[in-house]
């Protein structure tokens, strides 16, 4: 992104039980902190619920940990998004608690960059086209496993998400709360009927 944004979104990969994040988490956020620190926008919001059955620690609250202890980023310079499960999540509930709230137009997500294709298009449809997406993709080691992975979740995404209008966000939330498996109770928790 060339010019300033109005936040910087940071996405989670993995981390152990006790919240020691995994190689692949480390880089983004060490990217996202790198757009920080060269005026791109604070705050920075990490992302990511207690996925872990062995560990009550959210991912996000890890990343959080790592980038204030690592990087010597002032704790309100960073906040959190522990709702969501996955990357849909990720923009779903980053739009309903913090785009829409505090009206920003300009948003730059960090990711892998072999997982930035998928996920700009994910944050472009649930953000609609009055919010611009800017992506930036951490190097990993990818590979035709994790490519073919991203294919597959492209499909479903497409699936689950077929005949919405981009931005609308009702819609893609009662979509998401009826359909996608991570969030209508086949798999976790069912999340609430509405969040607005």
């Amino acid at each position: 992104m060339k010019n300033k944004c109005d936040a910087i979104i940071v996405l989670a990969n993995l981390m152990d039980k006790n919240g020691v994040l995994n190689g692949e988490t480390r880089s983004r956020v060490d990217l996202a902190v790198y757009a920080l620190k060269h005026s791109y926008a604070p705050p920075l919001i990490t992302c990511g619920w207690a996925y872990r059955e062995d560990s009550d620690i959210c991912i996000a609250d890890a990343m959080k940990e790592y980038a204030i202890s690592s990087h010597d980023i002032e704790d309100a310079a960073i906040l959190t998004e522990v709702r969501s499960r996955d990357t849909v999540g990720d923009a779903v509930f980053t739009k309903i608690n913090h785009v829409i709230p505090l009206s920003w137009t300009t948003i730059l997500f960090v990711t892998s960059d072999y997982h930035a294709a998928r996920s700009r298009a994910i944050f472009s449809f649930v953000y609609g086209p009055s919010v611009i997406v800017d992506a930036a993709g951490a190097v990993c080691s990818g590979n035709e496993q994790l490519r073919n992975g991203e294919a597959a979740s492209m499909n479903a995404f497409l699936s689950t998400f077929e005949g919405i209008t981009a931005g609308d966000d009702k819609e893609i939330y009662r979509r998401l709360r009826e359909r996608h498996l991570f969030y209508n109770g086949q798999v976790y928790l069912q999340i609430p009927e509405t969040p607005f």
